[in-house]
């Protein structure tokens, strides 16, 4: 099964957190915005780990980068109104809108997603 995955997933995995194993341990194909990658590399960065030794780490998972396009772009827009109230950022966003552009499950570890009504299935992986 094919499924977006959030920053968080990936970070738990790179940090040794719980859930993260899952992107090692699953049978299926994951899916990460580029504009998510973003994200991981930068929060990799502050943790001492070169982006470039970040993707070599990456590489033997199960994980495609999709490029982030002006149907995610308009997608993760119209989700703004809907999720303000729970201060979702723009990467939360962007990662929401191709999960729902996709029609596929997206893996988080933010609890507050769970509180939205998108008709996203949204899972959490702790």
């Amino acid at each position: 099964m094919t499924r977006v995955v959030d920053s968080s997933v990936v970070l738990a995995y790179l940090l040794g957190e719980p859930g993260g194993e899952l992107l090692a341990d699953d049978d299926g194909r994951f899916i990460l915005s580029t504009v998510n990658l973003t994200e991981v590399l930068t929060v990799a960065m502050e943790h001492d780990l070169a982006p470039e030794m970040v993707l070599g780490i990456l590489r033997p998972l199960p994980v495609d980068h999709v490029e982030h396009g002006v149907d995610d772009a308009i997608g993760a827009a119209r989700l703004r109104p809907l999720s303000r109230h729970l201060g979702l950022s723009l990467g939360d966003r962007v990662c929401l809108a191709l999960g729902q552009r996709l029609g596929v499950p997206v893996l988080t570890s933010d609890r507050r997603w769970t509180d939205l009504d998108l008709g996203i299935d949204v899972r959490l992986i702790r």
